[in-house]
């Protein structure tokens, strides 16, 4: 088993940091939530966060499948809305990723797709709890 460890502090009004090993950042709050504009919310971090995870999962398939990768992008949009058991929960996170990837080898991009989306930790966690979708595009 593996474990992973940060460290949450608060600052002042709905400002926090996260603090792993020596990276920090600073978490607020978002305005819909009474928090100031343009910072880091956990309602952008954690659909970032599932996006990070499909991406480093499909490397590892993409070097047992033999994929040369060029480019990957990926935009998130996550849905937030009321939760039956009272406050709030995500509805739908989607992935739309813009892939680079030789020729001959967009034919091998579904099953490393497939196998990214049903082999990431945070999508299993997730999963029948939040609609994920992922779908991509070559560029």
């Amino acid at each position: 088993m593996h474990v992973y460890e940060s460290d949450v502090s608060w600052i002042d009004d709905r400002r926090t940091e996260v603090s792993v090993g020596d990276h920090r950042i600073e978490v607020d709050s978002p305005p819909e939530f009474g928090g100031p504009e343009g910072q880091l919310y956990p309602e952008t971090l954690f659909p970032s966060v599932l996006a990070s995870c499909l991406l480093t999962t499909f490397l590892e398939f993409k070097d047992r499948m033999g994929i040369n990768l060029k480019s990957w992008n990926s935009h998130v949009t996550a849905e937030l809305g009321p939760s039956p058991e009272k406050g709030f929960k995500f509805h739908r996170i989607k992935i739309h990723v813009k892939i680079g990837v030789n020729d001959e080898d967009k034919e091998k991009i579904p099953r490393a797709m497939q196998l990214a989306e049903k082999y990431c930790f945070i999508s299993r966690a997730i999963r029948n709890n939040v609609e994920e979708i992922v779908d991509y595009e070559f560029v």
